[in-house]
């Protein structure tokens, strides 16, 4: 039965933990971000540690009350060898960071930065879309629907007829709001890959041109990334990201997918510690 199943998960990782070191002993760095486990925005925050590879904490919700869950498990010395904590762009992140590590470096994740352009870039999109449709442009409202993917996705990842969209688009429209848009969006996915020095100068020149792009939706995002500049600049400086967390979050979702009929979340939290929390599981040896 689900329930005897989720039963054993959690007797069998609480066994585990007891027996194996503390996972939260010499911690240097951590990433945390929040998993869909169920319908309904309902939620898990995941913690890992970057150097050791592994979860060292899971919990049911998120936010700032969650996340002082964790700093409040951790002794001060535990708390005070953490150097840096990657994350999105939550402002709860960087409220608990600051006040349970203070002397610890706060870095954005590569991946959420650019998502922050990706979702301003498919808004462009659609208001373009919607003016189209309401002034019954009919090739504009076609020419918005070829792109849909291709002005999202990395350049080489376009499948051919995606690169036929793009290229039409920059033949059609090269001074448009969603051609500029999106050459604004590769600008910023680029500059993340080069050497601080580099980075911070063209960070400057991509604040310029974000905010006198006359693009509403660019313009208030250029204000946003203004705003967490040191923190950009820092993540380029460390080359912290949290793609070790978003593979976890992967393979959470198997996880998740397999336990879709225990009836507790904290049997799902069990499960997910013993594929992902690096304990030492050693099955029995049979008697002869």
């Amino acid at each position: 039965a689900w329930r005897t199943a989720g039963d054993i998960a959690h007797r069998v990782a609480g066994r585990l933990k007891a027996s194996a070191p503390s996972p939260f002993d010499h911690l240097t760095s951590i990433g945390v971000d929040e998993t869909s486990y169920r319908k309904g925005h309902t939620y898990l925050t995941v913690v890992v540690d970057h150097e050791r590879r592994r979860v060292i904490w899971a919990h049911d919700g998120y936010g700032r009350d969650v996340f002082d869950l964790f700093f409040q498990q951790l002794t001060d010395e535990q708390r005070a060898s953490i150097r840096v904590v990657t994350g999105d762009g939550a402002k709860w992140i960087d409220s608990c960071v600051s006040q349970w590590c203070p002397n610890a470096e706060r870095v954005l994740d590569g991946f959420h930065i650019v998502s922050w352009m990706t979702d301003a870039l498919d808004k462009v999109r659609k208001r373009l879309w919607n003016d189209a449709r309401r002034g019954g442009d009919q090739e504009g409202v076609k020419r918005m629907r070829g792109v849909k993917y291709a002005v999202l996705k990395n350049p080489d990842h376009l499948t051919d007829r995606q690169e036929e969209s793009l290229a039409a688009l920059r033949n059609t429209d090269p001074k448009g709001q969603l051609y500029r848009a999106w050459q604004l969006k590769e600008l910023l996915r680029n500059l993340l890959k080069h050497p601080l020095g580099q980075a911070t100068a063209e960070l400057k020149r991509w604040v310029f041109w974000a905010s006198h792009s006359r693009i509403p939706e660019i313009v208030e995002l250029s204000k946003k990334i203004r705003r967490r500049r040191p923190d950009i600049l820092r993540t380029i400086e460390l080359g912290y990201s949290n793609a070790r967390l978003e593979a976890f979050n992967n393979r959470i979702k198997v996880t998740i997918r397999m336990a879709y009929g225990f009836h507790h979340v904290d049997n799902l939290i069990a499960l997910i510690m013993l594929r992902c929390g690096g304990l030492d599981i050693r099955l029995p040896k049979p008697t002869t």
